[in-house]
């Protein structure tokens, strides 16, 4: 039986702190701050990898739909390229995280595209600005709470757990 991905992790954060940490002398100021780092990195990421591709999958899906409430009223230039982007989206099954991660790249690519206008040259329409704001109202809220751990949200016990989100 192979060791779960917690022990691991668990065992790499002990490892870190009860060897590395102690042999560091007090002039290693830097090398302590890094280890320190990296616990709160692995830290974070024993709270975050069952949830992993669920996350991508979910901000990739409100993606599509971004660029789906978008595709009726976005400028004309962009219409064919923006048909063909949602299709190419909707061909990705998920499954695989590097798949989804490319896909939210490519796609999230042409939206700030459209977006940008090409450096303002190309307006947005007044309805591509309500559903832009009301995706990014959305993501925000779910990638503040990915990243609490961090520490640094000052609202973050007003969030939801992750499992809370992933399940809302």
């Amino acid at each position: 039986m192979l060791p779960s991905i917690d022990l691991r992790i668990s065992n790499i954060i002990k490892a870190l702190e009860q060897v590395v940490l102690p042999a560091l002398t007090g002039r290693e100021r830097l090398a302590r701050d890094q280890v320190n780092l990296c616990i709160g990195h692995l830290r974070m990421i024993a709270q975050q990898w069952r949830w992993a591709a669920a996350f991508e999958a979910g901000s990739f899906q409100a993606m599509i739909a971004l660029a789906e409430e978008m595709q009726p009223v976005v400028d004309p230039g962009y219409a064919e390229e923006l048909a063909q982007a949602i299709a190419s989206a909707k061909a990705v099954e998920g499954r695989d995280l590097a798949e989804v991660e490319h896909a939210i790249v490519a796609l999230g690519g042409l939206i700030d595209r459209i977006i940008l206008g090409e450096d303002g040259k190309v307006a947005l329409a007044p309805a591509v600005w309500e559903a832009v704001l009301d995706y990014g109202e959305k993501q925000a809220l779910r990638e503040r709470t990915w990243f609490a751990a961090t520490g640094l949200d000052p609202d973050r016990q007003e969030l939801p757990s992750i499992a809370g989100m992933m399940a809302g």
